[in-house]
């Protein structure tokens, strides 16, 4: 198991720099290799552990300025994949000039070498979980708790040379109680997971579920746990700080530059900040990561770009070039989002709403949404709510912030308090 646990690379790039150098004009090279163990939790019981290494080179390559991509897990395909970018480059309709000559900005506690080592730990995670779900008197439908640590390094022509180490631990569990289920989740840069608050969470809200009665329509003051928060503006808003969907006509942000388009908040897209899940001295293309204020209280303040759509106009990067996978290729997408809103610590009467189902129906063109909240309690009476629809427009619902937690929780890309909102419809 020791070589499962060392981050380093097999794949030996000279080659590939060599003939990418003579054949063409530009090139870059993405290299990646990662340690992944998880544990899986089944109807009550940890499953198996499952323990897994791999290692990846993406290639780009630039001919008559036209770009080609390709992918290998192959140490013996390397220059095979060289020559398939080539060919693909040749049809590609894909054009750029250049690659970035690259950067590194300051960025700490992103890898612990516990998390690489991880197995024993994610064996009592997991026991941990199931213990606090079961006290809850409630079932541990499925779940999975994952350590990873991934290496990554990028050279291109340019003279780009950057390698940095990150880890990563994530969990996942799903309760259910009677007719009620709930799910949770947590993430963190270590093993100080909170995984007894994420399985408390889920515990009761399937508790809740299963009593869950109907709500009468109308317009209610609401409040959105961190997960309902990023279920929301991850699929409804955050595609419109995008300046490739700016200048394809697919923002409702586009010419609103320095206009009040939100209520009370301020988004902030950190890609160095420090021990953020999704923090790196640099992101996936080699530029380096940076602080961009995106709204500022209320007014749009600046778009997210990668290294084509930031040369597309004339401006420069903000660190937002992100593979979703290490075979796919860079778009602009965020890094850490940091929602801040006057903080208060108690939400009086509201319909609290845990989650969303079917977020990704959101319409990030308008930002209209239509959402299950399930589940949900009205706090004022104490009652569970089985199921209900919340109806609107992402950009009204946010001019109706009042306020948020003092506690912030990371959830995937959102970094945010629980927040509440004045007056919105809510059908049942």
């Amino acid at each position: 198991m020791a070589g499962l646990n060392e981050l380093e690379f097999q794949i030996d790039l000279e080659p590939a720099v060599k003939f990418l150098e003579f054949n063409s004009d530009s090139w870059e090279i993405f290299h990646e290799v990662e340690v992944k163990k998880a544990v899986r939790i089944e109807k009550g019981r940890i499953k198996h552990l499952i323990v897994e290494k791999e290692e990846g080179v993406a290639i780009r390559v630039i001919i008559d300025g036209r770009v080609g991509f390709s992918f290998t897990t192959d140490p013996d395909a390397l220059i095979e994949t060289c020559e398939r970018a080539m060919k693909i480059s040749r049809i590609s309709e894909e054009k750029l000039d250049d690659f970035p000559e690259g950067g590194l900005s300051k960025v700490n506690s992103i890898y612990h070498r516990k998390v690489v080592e991880a197995e024993e730990w994610l064996k009592e995670a997991g026991k941990t979980v199931i213990s606090t779900v079961l006290e809850k008197g409630v079932n541990p439908a499925e779940g999975v708790i994952e350590a990873s640590g991934t290496k990554k390094k990028i050279l291109n022509s340019a003279g780009a040379e950057l390698e940095s180490k990150e880890t990563f631990v994530s969990a996942f569990i799903e309760c259910v109680h009677g007719e009620g289920a709930a799910y949770d989740l947590a993430s963190s840069r270590n093993v100080d997971i909170d995984l007894e608050r994420m399985a408390e969470n889920a515990s009761t809200f399937a508790i809740h579920s299963s009593k869950g009665g109907k709500i009468e329509a109308g317009r209610y003051d609401i409040v959105l746990s961190p997960l309902a928060v990023h279920q929301l503006l991850f699929h409804a808003l955050y595609p419109a700080f995008s300046i490739e969907n700016v200048m394809k006509g697919r923002s409702p942000l586009a010419n609103r530059l320095n206009e009040e388009v939100f209520g009370e908040i301020s988004l902030i897209d950190d890609g160095r900040q420090d021990g953020l899940f999704m923090s790196s001295p640099f992101d996936d293309e080699g530029s380096p990561t940076q602080k961009t204020v995106l709204v500022e209280s209320g007014i749009l303040k600046n778009f997210l770009k990668d290294w084509k759509w930031s040369k597309e106009v004339s401006a420069d990067p903000t660190g937002n070039g992100i593979r979703q996978e290490r075979n796919s290729y860079p778009i602009t997408l965020p890094t850490n989002i940091l929602v801040q809103v006057q903080a208060q610590e108690d939400y009086e009467k509201a319909l609290y709403i845990h989650s969303f189902t079917g977020a990704h129906t959101s319409n990030h063109v308008s930002g209209d949404f239509s959402l299950e909240c399930a589940p949900a309690i009205l706090t004022n009476e104490d009652k569970p709510i089985k199921t209900a629809m919340l109806y609107g427009n992402v950009y009204d619902l946010l001019k109706k912030v009042e306020f948020g937690g003092k506690e912030k929780i990371q959830v995937e890309n959102t970094y945010t308090p629980w927040l509440k909102f004045l007056g919105v419809e809510v059908k049942g």
